[in-house]
Formats: C-alpha cells, sequence, structure tokens
C-alpha cells in the first residue's frame, strides 16, 4: 500500500497455529469468547514481517524467525527476492522485541542477513534479555530468547541502536510503548501526509479474539496485566486518530481498520493492492 510517500507491503515469513489454550480467560465471558471465535482450539495466523519504503532506505520491521521455528516458516528472504529486495539493500530493521519468531531472520551461522542494515532495539528490552538473572521472570517457553537475541545482534556489532518510546528512528517512524508483553516490547508507528499505520508487533496473538476482549492476555506476556493495559490504549487511539493498523499475529499478510464493538473493537480487512 502507499501511506504519503511511504511504500509498505506485508509480508509473510510463514504460517503457524497457535493453540487456544495460550490465551488467559478467566471470566465465564472471555471464556465463551474463546470457544465461538476459536471452536477448533486453534488460531491459524501468518508470521508477518514489514517492509517499508521511503526516502531514508528500505526498512523492515521484524525479521520473522529465519530457521530457529523449523520448516513452516523462514521464507522472508525467498519473499524479498521475489520483490527484488537484496540483503545488502536494507538499510534499517527495528525489531519490536526479542522473541525468536521476531528476530530469527537476522543472521544465519554467525553472519548477518542483511550486512549493511542498522539494527533499532528498545533500550529496557535490550537490557532485559541481556540479563541472564531474569530467566526465572519469563515463561519456560521463551527462556530461549537469553541466547537467541546474542546470537542474531552479534554479527551486528557497531550496527545495534538502542531506541527509546517516542523516540523517531528518521522522518514518519515513530517509537510506542507497548510494554508488557516483554518488557520493552514497542510498537511502530508510521506517518506520512496525515496517513499512519500502526505495526504493533504481539499487542495481539489473536485477532478477532484480542481485538473484541482485549483485556484477555496470554501465556507468553511477562506481565499480563500491562500488556492488556496497552493493547486496550493503542486500539482505542487508533480508533479515534483513523490509524490503519498491521500486526505479526494476524490471519493473513493485510492491514486493518478498527471500529468499536460491544466492549472491544472489530477488525475489518482492507486488502489494499493485494
Amino acid at each position: 500500500m502507499t501511506l504519503g510517500e511511504l511504500t509498505v507491503i506485508v509480508l509473510s515469513d510463514g504460517y503457524h497455529d497457535i493453540e487456544s489454550s495460550v490465551f488467559v480467560t478467566p471470566t465465564a465471558e472471555q471464556a465463551t469468547a474463546l470457544k465461538l471465535i476459536y471452536p477448533g482450539g486453534r488460531a491459524h495466523n501468518s508470521l508477518n514481517v514489514v517492509l517499508v519504503q521511503s526516502r531514508q532506505g528500505i526498512l523492515l520491521v521484524d525479521t520473522g524467525g529465519g530457521k530457529l521455528l523449523g520448516p513452516n516458516v523462514g521464507g522472508l528472504q525467498n519473499v524479498l527476492a521475489t520483490l527484488g529486495v537484496t540483503p545488502e539493500s536494507v538499510s534499517h530493521v527495528i525489531l519490536t522485541h526479542a522473541h525468536r519468531d521476531h528476530i530469527g531472520g537476522l543472521a544465519h551461522q554467525g553472519r548477518a542477513a542483511f550486512p549493511r542494515a542498522q539494527v533499532y532495539i528498545s533500550k529496557a528490552e535490550h537490557a532485559f534479555w541481556s540479563n541472564p538473572q531474569n530467566e526465572g521472570k519469563v515463561p519456560e517457553r521463551t527462556r530461549g530468547t537469553f541466547t537467541a537475541l546474542r546470537d542474531m545482534l552479534g554479527p551486528y556489532a557497531g550496527r545495534v541502536t538502542m531506541v527509546d518510546p517516542g523516540q523517531e528512528v528518521f522522518p514518519g517512524v515513530k517509537i510506542l510503548d507497548a510494554h508488557g508483553h516483554t518488557p520493552g516490547h514497542i510498537a511502530v508507528l508510521l506517518e506520512s501526509k496525515g496517513q499512519r499505520l500502526l505495526i504493533w508487533g504481539d499487542l495481539l496473538h489473536g485477532l478477532e479474539l484480542q481485538t473484541a476482549q482485549p483485556q484477555i492476555a496470554t501465556t507468553f506476556d511477562v506481565n499480563p496485566v500491562e500488556a492488556a493495559a496497552f493493547r486496550s490504549a493503542l486500539l482505542a487511539r487508533a480508533v479515534q486518530e483513523n490509524w490503519l493498523v498491521t500486526g505479526v499475529h494476524v490471519p493473513q499478510p493485510d492491514v486493518y481498520s478498527l471500529r468499536p464493538a460491544g466492549k472491544g473493537f472489530s477488525a475489518q480487512p482492507q486488502h489494499i493492492n493485494r
């Protein structure tokens, strides 16, 4: 899609199912919603990466899972090749957070997948996952993140920049606080000529469920209460300010508009230039 002077392409690194048991539903209303929306017990999602072409170069928001997550993901390089995007032409990479399905495409066999790129990561995120003493504070399934982040950032020595919420990476690309899923989780807001697109990272893992019921957390969340608070706030802001939105774990590579619905929101796919 065209967003002002930016060109935005939502890419799939592969597809994977999320077991509905990862969603935490303490109330009867939430449990009922979970069963209605995912009657088969699984949410089928694309694992997305967002490519942004601007005057400053080619930006990737997240890099997919690379070879860290098995045979159903790791297709990013092939997709980029079909678009004529070489690894050397990628100038910037923003990591919404450090989980392996977001950083796994950064490097392979000790070599940088994007040899000229500057990598941006939240200062709080990097500090948390660089300290092995924090292992006991995270769900067991995510403890491999400590090693993975070190391995993925290693080939980018001298080209890793720490960022804080509120900071602009370059004009039109702003970092927003969205912590809770991880201690330094961020979202990325693109803006050009009055048009805005929120790239929310892992603000949601189940699009239909967590837009309708923003208070539903997941077992992946380090701080479920904070994750739910930022989810509710950012979704409400997207509606109020008429942002388009997209994320990593949505059913297909697409962008969405949001509308108020009941106690939450509904997401409408836009299918722009598919």
